[in-house]
């Protein structure tokens, strides 16, 4: 059961490993927007001393930049796609403790602490329940 329940992990925080991609590519994107604005202030300072470099440097950060927020948006609409799938399955679990549970730690990224908080739950039951619903949702993934 232990490489179920891993295999169903996985599953479940796709999106989450996701959006953490896509967090690095939009800081990356700012980065080459940083380059761009630099070379733009360096080449007005050199404008005429050979043009042709600087032009060609910054016309190929703006084509990675491009490049970059077109796999960037296709990442964001597989995110979505992911967000409905996980989300699609959880709904099928057949107790509705455990497809809240699973919602607020894998869809939300909820600590436990503050699922606890959230369904009113000891320690131990709180981590009980994620078990069972874990091992519920691996023999449906299983399926």
């Amino acid at each position: 059961m232990e490489k179920k329940i891993y295999g169903v992990e996985a599953f479940l925080n796709r999106p989450k490993a996701l959006e953490e991609e896509i967090r690095g590519d939009i800081d990356h994107i700012a980065s080459l927007r940083s380059i761009v604005e630099k070379t733009t202030t360096q080449m007005s300072f050199t404008a005429g001393r050979n043009p042709s470099k600087n032009e060609k440097a910054f016309e190929n950060v703006m084509i990675q930049i491009a490049e970059e927020e077109a796999a960037l948006e296709a990442k964001q609409k597989r995110l979505v796609e992911l967000k409905l799938e996980v989300e699609n399955f959880i709904s099928r679990l057949h107790k509705k403790e455990y497809s809240m549970i699973l919602r607020h730690r894998y869809m939300e990224g909820l600590e436990m602490s503050s699922i606890m908080m959230l369904m009113h739950l000891a320690k131990t039951t709180a981590y009980d329940l994620l078990a069972d619903a874990l091992k519920a949702a691996a023999k449906l993934y299983a399926e």
